[in-house]
């Protein structure tokens, strides 16, 4: 509709259409009359009237509408472009016109001309947005370099800027101040100026060294204006140009003389201990050790650092070592204190006991950064401790083992520790360590010794004076024993720092009974010394009334050395009894080892017999031993004798039996000799036995048989 009325003149459309820019021709009234392609296409692709691309729509009328709404960039151009109608010149201004997704901004440009005696307005949007985004870059480098100067003049370090030839192009205020150079004394000479005298590297090595990596931190040794020599940690980066050309070096400089100077202190003494000091990162990895255990080991730094320390020589000798360390370093990440003893490997493969922890290090927020182990040799240490329990533990074995009763009490009056030897004493006090002292002395003794020996204890402790006591002969409260002892107490140290009274004493109750005892058997021994005489002056008697002259000596020694066998055994057992197979071997020791061995055979249970019964018994033995030798089985080649005793009559009977065999034949003597009486009456009456004796044709049988209680010892018989 609108188009009908534009007047027609191609030429306009086609001029326009040849613009880059969006573009559209206004009459005097504003009405807009053609617009271009980039117009067109620009109002598509932002939205705008894709029907008629704002063709008959007044211009003016939309800035006035835009202006009373508030928008001062429409005010403004709806004025300029009326003003252009009107007959005024050329009117421009910039707008920014953004997308949802790019700033953007344009150049509107208004020209007046004439056609046909009309007047009209090129009216034409320019995309000017690269323009204003390098002019907008331009204000902030400008202002970065202003800004950068500014941070350059004020750093607390020197900044000092150095060309390609190492001439300087830029000292700051720090520079001066740390250096003493003026900025007018150091532009355009070389950096090398604040080097030391002879100082091995050039500023060209310098510069090659920086251009190849980029960033290096280092620390040197420069010389101020004044010939001062600081250590100087210095940052160098190289400078580069818009097109990215490396022009230059930057350099900030640092001075660390005194911060040097105590880490080399610090360093010196870690050094001169001998104790592992290092530092771990988070994950266990060696960062820093002094030299103390390096060179305990043989080792150098390339050797441990940078590895797991774990897995470092003085640790991976043993794998549970190694597993230790790794839970210590993981409970220290959660901020624990570990400490233990550990065994670590030095030089020669040589194992050393140290102290060792490993502690957590924070930074000021309280994360943990490093751990930090640590550790001290303690072998001797160990040694000692080794050594001194070993004394210790031999001390108690001794004192626990030792015949002499040893117990202590300490300061609360209570038992602390009681020997074995002294344990038969409290044997009704349970329990016994800890047990009030008062208490278990009234319930071992009676009174009034148990006050007494209270108070006396009691005494000791407070005053430090010992008590030696006289041997003590006493009634026991729990079990009406009369005991004796010899006792004495002192105050003592006790383990924990407090008194406490010690107590030895002997016990002479065994010693007493052990006397006692030795009075019985020195009365037996009277006793049994004089039956033991009337025994051989009987023997004498009638060995000589029952043989000639010529033959008393030899029968007398001969039952003489029978008796002194039995005797022999009887000593030997301690007049406890006598067993009755040794018995009767004894009795066979005159005849030959040949007829011991092959034609006497022995058999019968172990029973213990009486001394009595063994003299009684072994004279027997020894008169049908000799009798058989010399007349009876043992005097023929096939002769043999069978000796056997037993238990009968439900074991309270005992009998022993003496049988030969394969021997002449055998009749009963023509007259009865001492022989015949110690067979038959002698060895019965010993044991209030009886005894049957046959001389059987076919061998001599001789059988004992008496009470039980009439032939054993005290102690019972052993089947």
């Amino acid at each position: 509709m609108m188009q009908n009325s534009v007047p027609q003149h191609p030429e306009l459309q086609s001029l326009i259409d040849a613009m880059k820019d969006g573009a559209a021709i206004i009459a005097a009234d504003g009405t807009i009359l053609w617009v271009n392609d980039t117009w067109r296409k620009f109002a598509a692709a932002n939205e705008g009237d894709t029907a008629d691309e704002y063709v008959g729509v007044n211009y003016l009328d939309v800035c006035r509408q835009s202006s009373d709404a508030g928008d001062e960039l429409a005010r403004r151009v709806g004025t300029g472009i009326g003003g252009v109608l009107s007959g005024g010149e050329e009117f421009s201004t910039e707008y920014p016109c953004h997308s949802p997704t790019e700033k953007r901004w344009f150049e509107i440009i208004a020209r007046p001309f004439g056609l046909s005696d009309q007047k009209y307005a090129l009216i034409a949007h320019r995309n000017v947005t690269s323009r204003v985004e390098a002019s907008v870059e331009a204000s902030h480098a400008e202002q970065n370099v202003e800004n950068l100067a500014a941070i350059v003049a004020t750093m607390p370090d020197a900044v000092i800027a150095f060309d390609l030839d190492g001439k300087i192009i830029s000292w700051n205020a720090a520079a001066y101040k740390l250096y003493g150079y003026e900025r007018d004394e150091v532009i355009g000479e070389s950096i090398e100026i604040l080097y030391p005298p002879n100082w091995p590297a050039k500023v060209s090595d310098y510069i090659a060294d920086i251009i190849t990596r980029e960033l290096r931190s280092f620390d040197v040794v420069r010389q101020t204006k004044y010939g001062d020599k600081r250590t100087i940690a210095v940052t160098a980066a190289p400078i580069r140009s818009i097109t990215g050309e490396i022009i230059g070096i930057s350099n900030v400089h640092r001075d660390v003389t005194d911060e040097r100077a105590a880490e080399q202190r610090l360093r010196n003494v870690l050094d001169n201990l001998f104790a592992f000091v290092g530092i771990l990162g988070p994950d266990g990895t060696l960062l820093e050790a002094n030299r103390a255990p390096l060179e305990a080991a043989n080792l150098v730094n390339s050797d441990v650092i940078g590895k797991k320390f774990w897995d470092t020589y003085w640790w991976n000798h043993a794998p549970d070592v190694q597993e230790r360390l790794i839970q210590a370093c993981k409970d220290a990440l959660k901020g624990e204190l570990i400490r233990y003893d550990e065994q670590v490997r030095i030089a020669d493969g040589r194992l050393v006991w140290i102290d060792f922890q490993v502690a957590p290090l924070k930074d000021l927020d309280g994360k943990i950064v490093n751990l930090i182990p640590s550790g001290i040799d303690i072998t001797a240490r160990k040694k000692m401790v080794e050594a001194l329990k070993t004394s210790h533990d031999t001390f108690q074995n001794l004192v626990a083992k030792s015949p002499f009763g040893i117990y202590t009490v300490d300061e609360d009056f209570r038992l602390a520790h009681v020997s074995d030897g002294a344990r038969s004493v409290f044997e009704n006090v349970d329990p016994l360590i800890g047990h009030d002292f008062e208490a278990a002395l009234r319930t071992v003794w009676a009174e009034p010794f148990a006050t007494e020996a209270i108070g006396l204890f009691r005494h000791t402790l407070a005053t430090g004076e010992p008590y030696q006591a006289p041997s003590s002969t006493k009634i026991r409260q729990d079990t009406s024993e009369i005991e004796s002892y010899d006792w004495r107490i002192e105050r003592i140290t006790m383990p924990d720092g407090r008194l406490g009274v010690v107590c030895n004493f002997y016990d002479l109750s065994e010693r007493q009974r052990y006397e006692h005892h030795v009075r019985m058997l020195m009365r037996e021994v009277n006793h049994r010394s004089k039956n033991l005489l009337t025994v051989v002056l009987s023997m004498a008697r009638q060995t000589a009334r029952n043989s000639q002259p010529v033959d008393f000596v030899e029968r007398f020694s001969e039952r003489l050395r029978g008796l002194s066998a039995s005797q022999d055994l009887i000593v030997k057992r301690n007049w406890d009894g006598v067993g009755v197979r040794e018995l009767v071997l004894s009795q066979m020791n005159h005849l030959s080892e040949e007829v011991r061995d092959n034609r006497v055979q022995v058999d019968g249970p172990e029973i213990i017999i009486s001394p009595a019964a063994a003299e009684g018994i072994g004279m027997a033995l020894h008169e049908l031993a000799t009798n058989a030798l010399k007349y009876g089985a043992l005097s023929v080649a096939d002769g043999t004798v069978l000796v056997q005793w037993n238990l009968q009559q439900d074991d309270q009977e005992f009998s022993i039996d003496w049988r030969e065999m394969n021997g002449p034949a055998v009749s009963p003597p023509e007259r009865r000799g001492f022989g015949r009486i110690v067979i038959e009456r002698m060895a019965a009456n010993s044991v209030g036995g009886s005894v049957e004796l046959d001389y059987d044709p076919t061998g001599v049988r001789w059988n004992l048989t008496a009470p039980l209680d009439g032939v054993r010892n005290k102690v019972s018989a052993l089947a």
